[in-house]
């Protein structure tokens, strides 16, 4: 008997549920990091070619070998930074170890200048090991009269019900809205983790004048961020209240794939000057993050009862973990770079980069399962994962994230054959908008809800670099190479907050916070 399917109409989604702007963001940027070389030059080197960590920029740089060549890059990041602004304490300070760069070329032999080139690379795009702290007064606000508002607005993301759990109803006359006044408050974070890239690459040349080259990306997200929030609560007297502390602990994992295409090409026969430009694709990424929050509340025993409401304070806390699925399409990146060698004893190079941070789509990812039967009764369960556009997320990656400029320079310059000094500056303009940048977590979609409180608007990074390289024979070279970064930023501890019928505000106050960065890195490479 012919066995026939029969689609059973039942179809359920499952998590159906987004990312918020800030931490997308965190997964769209990348760090200057490859071989010691394409380090020491500042990542310039999208036009000069002959680098493999141009795989993953303009991939048509590795259709410059006329080598076969395999190297390694391993690198030490110190992060250092602020101890005092403005007489307020904030700090942050990490040091870790990476393989930073693992990877090979194939050279095929070449005739009358055509050469074809395969090429695979595993390099470190992010380095997420952050430690920040930041204490501040508070002013005109406290995370007790954010959540307050939240519920009068109906609209309060996840840490606002837990705050409301363990501490507003204490102070609530009639159970809606009470909330406690804050002197100051204290914030903690530890984050760690990566985002590698395994490329494979296909370039070659034809007539040793066009280059041309395509690479495909397929990354793997690690990230790991531990925070906590704390604020000293005051009552009406401005005497210690006791304290208020927010938890969170939240796991990213996922792959993401993307596709980049690029082209070098001499317009002069005679001249070594070339013109490279490239274009990368979205990095379509499916992701898992799993948190766990809490909120706790720990009484003054000697200022236990509050006047307002005749009622005693006690400890309390309130806590929940919750396990979702997303999708975040990063956006496109296009880029023109220039280079040109001297007698072999002279390069320099120059690439300009754009990508608009603005365009980044978080998407909400739907679980879908059918059920099938067959014509003897047999039945088995099919699940699949769609996503459609969080349109609501969207408008606020929109107004909180802009256009970014990267802007690379680098020189190398030989004094003698065996030896390489390089110099490189990177510029990368301001991801985040500083007057409108701002998490929102009263949004209608569950990107927000489930989101964190605070978030940091990161200035312009500068990145200065320095390099030396050797020969040390016919096959094998060893390259170093330092780098210095450095940004600025804002700390929120929560987003400004009115609510007019009841003339409740909650508007925090910014601190200034650094991220100063040194990296040494080494590659072993070997030509064959």
């Amino acid at each position: 008997m012919k066995r026939i399917l029969i689609f059973a109409a039942t179809m359920m989604s499952l998590s159906a549920m987004a990312q918020e702007t800030y931490e997308s963001a965190q997964l769209a940027t990348e760090d200057l990091n490859g071989t010691a070389r394409y380090i020491g030059m500042g990542g310039a080197m999208e036009a000069l070619g002959a680098d493999i960590s141009t795989l993953h920029t303009n991939p048509a740089g590795v259709g410059m070998f006329r080598r076969s060549w395999v190297g390694i890059t391993a690198g030490a990041t110190i992060q250092q930074g602020n101890d005092n602004v403005n007489n307020i304490f904030n700090k942050t300070g990490v040091t870790n170890a990476d393989l930073d760069q693992l990877g090979f070329v194939y050279s095929a032999k070449s005739r009358k200048g055509n050469n074809l080139n395969f090429g695979f690379n595993f390099k470190k795009n992010r380095n997420f090991n952050e430690i920040l702290t930041a204490t501040n007064s508070l002013y005109n606000g406290s995370a007790s009269v954010k959540s307050a508002i939240g519920k009068v607005l109906g609209r309060y993301n996840y840490s606002d019900y837990l705050v409301n759990e363990v501490l507003n109803a204490q102070f609530s006359v009639d159970g809606s809205a009470g909330y406690a006044l804050a002197d100051s408050y204290a914030f903690s974070s530890v984050n760690e983790g990566y985002i590698g890239e395994y490329a494979f690459n296909f370039s070659g040349s034809i007539n040793n004048r066009v280059y041309l080259g395509m690479s495909l990306g397929i990354k793997s997200v690690h990230y790991h961020a531990n925070s906590e929030y704390v604020e000293t609560l005051l009552d009406a007297s401005d005497i210690y209240r006791g304290d208020l502390s927010i938890a969170d602990l939240r796991k990213i994992t996922g792959t993401g794939v993307d596709v980049k295409f690029g082209a070098i090409f001499r317009p002069i026969e005679s001249s070594p000057f070339r013109i490279g430009l490239y274009i990368n694709t979205p990095t379509w990424y499916r992701l898992t993050c799993t948190t766990e929050q809490s909120a706790s509340f720990y009484v003054n025993p000697d200022n236990n009862m509050d006047l307002q409401t005749g009622k005693e304070l006690v400890n309390d806390s309130y806590g929940n973990s919750t396990k979702w699925d997303y999708n975040v399409n990063t956006p496109w990146k296009f880029g023109i770079s220039l280079g040109h060698t001297i007698a072999n004893m002279f390069a320099i190079g120059l690439t300009y980069q754009y990508s608009d941070y603005s365009a980044i789509d978080n998407r909400i990812a739907s679980v879908n399962t059918y059920d099938y039967y067959d014509g003897w009764g047999w039945g088995y369960t099919e699940s699949y994962r769609t996503s459609s556009s969080d349109n609501v997320m969207n408008r606020n990656t929109e107004n909180s994230l802009k256009g970014v400029s990267l802007l690379k320079l680098g020189f190398e310059a030989k004094p003698v054959p065996e030896v390489a000094i390089r110099l490189g500056y990177n510029f990368q303009s301001a991801i985040y908008d500083k007057t409108k940048g701002t998490k929102e977590t009263t949004l209608d979609t569950d990107g927000s809800y489930l989101a964190t409180n605070s978030y940091t608007n990161w200035g312009d990074t500068h990145r200065i670099t320095f390099g030396l390289g050797f020969n040390l024979g016919s096959n094998l070279n060893l390259d170093l190479a330092y780098q210095y970064a450095t940004t600025k930023g804002n700390f929120y501890p929560f987003e400004k907050m009115i609510e007019t019928s009841s003339t409740i505000a909650n508007d925090p106050v910014s601190t200034e916070v650094k991220d100063n960065r040194h990296q040494l890195s080494a590659t072993l490479g070997y030509r064959f």
